[in-house]
Order: structure tokens, then C-alpha cells, then sequence
């Protein structure tokens, strides 16, 4: 079986977002005034609303067509008027930085050169139209962005001022010594563009014309001694959408070092691996847990989490854990048919080793 049950828990709320986000599948008259009524609360700069919305969503589909309502009126081209000639797009790059030291090391939460990433992206012909473009310097952490509210980019799409984005920190990247890890960041900008032609939004979405150069120029901008780095930049998204594809992003490449790592370990200590994929819910949180062990050494036992949000599409990540485990060739893979909780696990041990699969497979739901 290659599937797991979803260990995410929902609410129970109704209000009128909520209602015409569950209609607004096949409803256009009820995704009009949903987003309508979105437009409202962000030009009133009740965040408070459409958050308390979210948060009493009863299923993850309503909670993202509440979600792509909000990044549609907040971020869309009718956020400044449709007779607008000139409009202001904020936007924000997912980085990936691959990273590896031999001994800890401390990676800048800012750029030394933002003036040659700007001038690399416009040699590439990646700025297009764009008639004021600027980048900060800043390396802006997943939190930060997050924050964010709604309303406030809403009217940054609306009337983008110089320095709107000012006074959001950077975030330096500390690196354990020892295996590679994956870590996120975001470089924020604005362009403002002709409403008629692609903004740096669409012109810069074919990273294969400046990825590499990207990636090159800030892995010299960033180098330091004992430092291994790998920068990957992921295309541009407006500020609301590139915190959940950057946090998507960072968990794959995450996962991908950590199932090269676990997987050589186990094949190099005890043969091929056993490996263990289930679905864990603890109050609010929900994650999927990958483990990895053997039938030979019950010592040998490793894991992997990755949070769960609303946003996520769970049938999209366990196909790409069970593509990856897959392309590493893993004969073994056993989907937990049931969620977990920590009351569930037979120790104190985060995951399943191989031993404990049947017995707790088998045992009554706890969710």
C-alpha cells in the first residue's frame, strides 16, 4: 500500500468566509464574493477575520480555496484598481542553501553584494520591463516572512512606497559540523512594471536562464573556510505564496540528504534497509515520519520529520518520498495504515524500527 491516512486535525467554525469557500469549488458566483468579502477585510485591515477563518477551517480544501482567495485579492492585479497603468509587484526569491562544515560555522544573515545579484539578473535578461526594480540584501528566514499580514501587502500591491519592505531582519544560518543539512531563506524585492507587459514575476520564472549564474555568484558571496555551500534558488512568488513553496522546497531537499545519508549508513552497517513511513498527530501538530532500520541490528535506526501544514497536499508529498525511495532502490517500504501518537510508540523513540511495525500496525486506531 503506498498511502497514508491524513493526521491533521481541523475546525469546527462557520462563518461566512467559511461558507463560501466550501461552495467556491463549483460555484462562481460563491469564489465572487468570496473574494469579495477577502477584499474587504484586507482593505479594512482585519487580518484578524480572515486569520481567525483559517484557523476554523474544517477541512484542508476549504482552508486553501480561503487561502488562495486571500493571495488572489491581496497579491492579484485587482489589488490596485483595473485601470491602474503602472502596478507595484513585491516579491520574494526561495533560496535553498546546501550546507556542510567540518567544524561549526556561522553563514551571514545578509548579503555583502546585492548590487551584483541585481546586475546578474538584468544581464540575463530576467528584469525585462520591469521599470524600478530593487533586492535586499537581506537573507529573510520563513518566520519572518509568514508574519507578514495580509493587509499590508495588500496595499503594497496597491501603492508599492521605496522602502515599504525596510526593517525586515535577516537571519544568520548556524552549521552544525558534520552531515549536510538544507537550510531557507528568501531575498525580498519589488518591481514596478506597465500593467500591459510580464512583470519579474513571469519573466523570471525559467530559472534555467540565471540559476546557475545565481547560484555561483552567491556561493562566492558566502564562502568561508571549512564551509561547503550550495545555493539553489527556486523561482520568484509573490510574498504570500513563496512562504509555503519555499518551506515545500527546503523539506525535499531536506529529506533527499537525509535519505542518502540513512540509506548508505544502514547498507553499509547491515544490509539492505527497512523503511517505515507514518502519519503522526500530537494535539495541533501533524508531520510525516520516515524511518529507517534493518532486520539485522536493532540498534540501527534513524528518522526523518516532516511537518505537516494546511497547505500541503499530502497525497503529493508521499508520492515524492515513496519517487525518491524508489530511485534509491529500496525493496522494502511499509505504509503505516493508521495515525500515530506518541502514546502509540513503544518507547521513547520518535520512530517505528522494523521490529515494532506489525504489532503496532495491527493495533486499534488511536486517531
Amino acid at each position: 500500500m503506498t498511502g497514508l491516512p491524513d493526521p491533521r486535525c481541523y475546525g469546527a467554525g462557520d462563518n461566512e468566509l467559511l461558507r463560501f469557500a466550501s461552495k467556491a469549488g463549483g460555484d462562481d458566483a460563491a469564489a465572487t464574493e468570496l473574494r469579495s468579502r477577502v477584499r474587504h477585510h484586507l482593505a479594512a485591515g482585519d487580518d484578524a477575520a480572515l486569520s481567525e477563518a483559517l484557523n476554523a477551517a474544517p477541512s484542508g480544501l476549504v482552508y486553501r480555496r480561503l487561502w488562495h482567495a486571500i493571495c488572489r485579492a491581496a497579491e492579484g492585479h485587482d489589488a490596485g484598481g483595473g485601470d491602474a497603468a503602472i502596478v507595484a509587484r513585491p516579491f520574494a526569491i526561495p533560496v535553498i542553501l546546501v550546507a556542510g562544515a567540518r567544524r561549526s560555522v556561522r553563514i551571514p544573515g545578509a548579503l555583502p553584494d546585492i548590487a551584483a545579484i541585481h546586475s546578474l539578473l538584468e544581464r540575463q535578461g530576467v528584469v525585462g520591463t520591469t521599470r524600478n526594480f530593487g533586492l535586499s540584501a537581506e537573507l529573510i528566514p520563513l518566520e519572518i516572512l509568514e508574519r507578514i499580514p495580509p493587509s499590508r501587502v495588500y496595499r503594497w500591491n496597491s501603492a508599492y512606497a521605496a522602502g515599504a519592505m525596510d526593517g525586515m531582519p535577516g537571519a544568520a544560518i548556524e552549521v552544525a559540523p558534520g552531515r549536510e543539512q538544507a537550510h531557507l531563506r528568501f531575498l525580498l524585492g519589488a518591481s514596478i512594471t506597465p500593467a500591459h507587459l510580464p512583470s519579474f514575476l513571469e519573466t523570471a520564472v525559467d530559472i534555467g536562464r540565471w540559476g546557475a549564474l545565481f547560484t555561483r555568484t552567491l556561493a562566492r558571496q558566502l564562502a568561508q573556510s571549512g564551509l561547503e555551500l550550495l545555493p539553489l534558488a527556486r523561482p520568484p512568488g509573490t510574498l504570500l505564496e513563496a512562504a509555503p513553496r519555499g518551506r515545500r522546497a527546503v523539506l525535499e531537499s531536506a529529506f533527499q540528504l537525509f535519505a542518502s545519508h540513512a540509506l548508505r549508513t544502514c547498507r553499509m552497517a547491515a544490509g539492505e534497509p527497512v523503511v517505515i513511513v507514518s502519519a503522526h498527530q500530537e494535539g495541533q501538530a501533524a508531520e510525516v515520519r520516515t524511518s529507517v532500520s534493518s532486520m539485522l541490528d536493532d540498534a540501527l535506526l534513524e528518522g526523518f520529520r516532516w511537518p505537516l501544514h494546511p497547505l500541503d497536499d499530502l497525497g503529493e508529498i508521499v508520492s515524492s518520498i515513496a519517487d525518491l525511495l524508489e530511485g534509491c532502490r529500496v525493496g522494502d517500504v511499509r505504509w503505516m495504515p493508521r495515525v500515530l501518537s506518541e502514546s502509540s510508540l513503544a518507547s521513547a523513540a520518535a520512530f517505528i524500527s522494523v521490529r515494532d511495525f506489525d504489532r503496532m500496525a495491527d493495533a486499534p486506531t488511536s486517531h
